[in-house]
């Protein structure tokens, strides 16, 4: 039989659409979507509505003869009018990554394809490559669709107006989220294709998110869950003494939430000054790594799936 060309790319577009035929993903992808309009509209009111005081405001005391201040909106950077979207990302963006990754391979397993496909000209790797792609490419329109809610809200605010750096910023930021979804939906991946069982392949990966959203942020910065998931509480000086500075170096690296969140601030420009990372590595550093540390295991996993079992392994 003629080998069929670019079978990674087949693989990559029949597993997208029929992962996104799930009812979970979708409502997961909805939800996701939802809570970024919600946080849009959000900084596009809470703007809007200073800006109206101003107007009344200055318009009253020109009228009175006094001095008009400047108004508090230019006062700040409209980048930052969007840091509730990274709380979103790292909540249900991530679980979402995670539950779109498992299912890319669950499904196969579950459905009793794995020997049809086996039969088929495509090789382990083809197979691992197609899964990543369509990973990669579920998890980038995800961050498209935010990006461009983020865009269109500052295209309505007429007194916010973004320039090329914080343009450029805006998409630093998309990057940066669809990197740390990534990292969740490659763990979710891996555990779909290592795990023996439905319930521990999807368990283990949700266990791993809730550990690096609450727990670590406690131990490397004594943050309780209500104020890990805040931007601005989340960024708090460490406790000054000897156990949280040498958890924060210790753990830092692996406390992937830590890195985010600090790489999002700087990015929209929320991150207070003389506040950084205590971690060794920058988070940027560190998401990558950890980007690459996840794909090095989902493509193991993957590669070495067997594909003469149609379903777990139990």
């Amino acid at each position: 039989m003629a080998q069929t060309p670019f079978p990674g790319w087949a693989i990559a577009s029949q597993s997208a659409r029929f992962v996104l035929r799930e009812r979970t993903v979708a409502l997961l992808a909805a939800l996701f979507v939802t809570l970024v309009l919600i946080s849009a509209w959000l900084g596009w009111q809470a703007t809007a509505t200073v800006d109206r005081i101003y107007i009344d405001a200055a318009a009253f005391l020109q009228k009175s003869g006094q001095p008009v201040p400047s108004n508090p909106v230019l006062d700040i950077s409209p980048l930052s009018l969007m840091r509730n979207m990274s709380v979103y990302v790292a909540l249900i963006g991530a679980l979402s990554a995670i539950v779109i990754g498992n299912r890319l391979v669950g499904l196969d397993r579950k459905a009793g394809v794995l020997p049809l496909i086996g039969t088929r000209p495509f090789s382990r790797a083809s197979y691992a490559t197609g899964k990543i792609a369509a990973l990669g490419g579920l998890i980038l329109l995800l961050a498209l669709i935010a990006g461009v809610i983020a865009a269109v809200t500052f295209l309505l605010l007429p007194a916010v107006v973004p320039n090329a750096t914080q343009w450029a910023q805006l998409a630093g930021f998309i990057g940066v989220s669809a990197l740390y979804m990534a990292i969740f939906g490659l763990v979710g991946l891996w555990a779909g294709a290592a795990a023996r069982s439905e319930t521990v392949g999807l368990l283990v990966p949700v266990t791993l998110w809730l550990t690096l959203t609450f727990i670590f942020p406690q131990l490397t910065a004594n943050l309780n869950p209500t104020a890990a998931i805040n931007p601005i509480s989340a960024l708090a000086p460490l406790p000054d003494t000897p156990f949280f500075h040498a958890a924060a170096q210790v753990l830092g690296p692996f406390s992937l939430a830590d890195a985010y969140k600090f790489a999002s601030a700087d990015l929209l420009d929320y991150l207070p000054q003389g506040i950084a990372s205590p971690a060794f590595l920058s988070p940027l550093a560190d998401l990558l790594l950890a980007t690459l540390l996840a794909a090095a295991f989902a493509w193991r996993a993957l590669t070495r799936l067997s594909m003469a079992q149609g379903d777990y392994n139990v």
